[in-house]
C-alpha cells in the first residue's frame, strides 16, 4: 500500500458520492452483503483497511458485537473515522490506528472475524497480508471481504493501464481465482467467492450520469471543477473495462479452522 492515495478533496468526493465514511461503493448494503448472516454478537472483529470508517461505524450501530478495531496506513483517513465515530457516538466502542504497510499489529489469535471492503487492492503483497489475516484470526474465525478485483486471463489490457492511470491510485489487483487458490494454500476452509461485476457495472453507470448532471455543480462547489471533470474521465474509463469483465469486483470468504 502506497503512503498516500487519499487526500482530503478525495475524500470529501468519495464521501459525497458514496456516503459518509465511505471510499469504496456500495454503503451500508454493500457492507451487510459482505457479512452475510455472520454472528457477531459478543465477539472482536479487525477491519483491515477500514478508511474513513464507513464500514466499521455501520456494523458498530447494527450488531451486538463487543470490539471493533479498524487499521488503515493513511493518518489523513484514519483522522476521519475517529471524526466520524466521535460524531456518531461511538468512539468508546470502535478504535482506529495508523499502521505501517503490509503490518498487522496484533498478536496470534486475536480476533474472531477479519472484515475488508475495497483495501486489498492496494496492497501487492497479497498472500502476505493474507497469512497475517489468518495468524490474527481465532480459530473458527472468518475472513469476510469485498475487493476491487480483475479477470482471471492473466493479462491487462491497454483499457485497464488506461483506467488505473486515469484513477492515480495504488492499485494491484487480483483475481476471484486468485483469491481462491491463495486462501486455500494458506490453510483457510470453505472458502467461496461471489462476483459482483454486474451489479457495479449498473451502479458506475448511474454514478456517471449522476457526476456529469444531478450533483455535478454541488461536488464542483465541494472540491473544484476541474476535479469533478477528471472524475468524469476516470468513470468514462472504468466503465469500459467494467462492461468487458476486465475488471470485477467481488466478495469472498473463508473460514480459519
Amino acid at each position: 500500500m502506497s503512503d498516500q492515495d487519499y487526500d482530503k478533496n478525495h475524500i470529501r468526493f468519495l464521501e459525497k458520492l458514496w456516503g459518509e465514511g465511505f471510499l469504496s461503493p456500495g454503503g451500508a448494503s454493500e457492507v451487510d452483503l459482505i457479512l452475510g448472516d455472520l454472528d457477531l454478537s459478543g465477539k472482536r472483529l479487525l477491519d483491515f483497511g477500514c478508511g474513513c470508517g464507513g464500514a466499521l461505524v455501520h456494523i458498530a450501530t447494527t450488531h451486538a458485537i463487543d470490539t471493533l478495531v479498524g487499521i488503515d496506513i493513511e493518518a489523513e483517513v484514519v483522522d476521519r473515522a475517529r471524526e466520524i465515530a466521535a460524531e456518531k457516538g461511538i468512539d468508546d466502542k470502535v478504535t482506529f490506528e495508523t499502521v505501517s504497510p503490509d503490518n498487522i499489529p496484533f498478536p496470534d489469535n486475536s480476533f474472531d472475524a477479519v472484515f475488508s471492503k475495497d483495501s486489498l487492492i492496494h496492497v501487492v503483497d497479497k498472500k502476505h497480508i493474507l497469512t497475517e489475516i489468518f495468524r490474527v484470526l481465532k480459530p473458527g474465525g472468518w475472513l469476510v471481504a469485498g475487493d476491487w478485483m480483475t479477470w482471471d486471463e492473466g493479462r491487462m489490457t491497454a483499457s485497464m493501464r488506461d483506467y488505473i492511470k486515469a484513477e492515480g491510485l495504488d492499485f494491484h489487483m487480483g483475481s476471484l481465482g486468485f483469491y481462491e487458490t491463495t486462501l486455500a494454500e494458506i490453510g483457510f476452509a470453505d472458502i467461496s467467492v461471489t462476483d459482483r461485476n454486474a451489479w457495479y457495472f449498473s451502479r458506475a453507470t448511474r454514478e456517471l450520469e449522476i457526476i456529469r448532471g444531478d450533483m455535478f455543480d454541488e461536488m464542483a462547489a465541494l472540491v473544484g471543477e476541474e476535479e469533478i471533470k477528471r472524475q468524469v474521465g476516470v468513470w468514462e474509463k472504468m466503465l469500459k473495462v467494467l462492461e468487458s469483465g476486465e475488471h470485477r469486483p467481488g466478495h469472498f470468504r473463508a473460514l480459519k479452522r
